[in-house]
């Protein structure tokens, strides 16, 4: 359980780390909270966009999602995908964003849109490629 000086957001997206920095920095902007609680997996917005689902993973998701939002009272939740995701190799972006946006259906779906579920996609950026943006979709 958490103090209640401890707010929080939730993630749901990729695992890849180039992306979980800036996926926070937008939430603790987006929802005024400090703590990312994450939820991942290669290629995840892929997985759940699909139109037959994995019971399991959606279960696993569901359950996680629960904890975060009736245990640490999260105040929104953040969907996210990236360019050059391993897992979406032949995807292109705009495909992703598509990806995105069933996603955060989804997750209201499964939260009864309780709290704010946002959808973003995460690029590089055009004036410092180290550094990645996000962009909600």
């Amino acid at each position: 359980m958490s103090n209640r000086n401890e707010t929080f957001f939730t993630t749901v997206g990729c695992m890849d780390g180039r992306v979980q920095e800036p996926v926070a920095e937008f939430g603790r902007r987006k929802f005024g909270a400090r703590f990312p609680d994450t939820i991942t997996e290669a290629g995840l917005v892929g997985k759940l966009a699909q139109e037959e689902q994995d019971q399991g993973l959606l279960e696993s998701i569901k359950n996680k999602l629960d904890i975060s939002l009736e245990k640490h009272h999260s105040k929104g939740i953040v969907v996210h995908g990236h360019q050059e995701c391993a897992a979406l190799s032949a995807v292109d972006d705009e495909k992703q964003k598509e990806y995105i946006r069933k996603s955060v259906q989804l997750i209201q779906s499964l939260t009864n849109s309780s709290v704010p579920v946002i959808g973003v996609f995460i690029k590089r950026s055009l004036q410092s490629p180290s550094k990645w943006e996000v962009e909600e979709v």
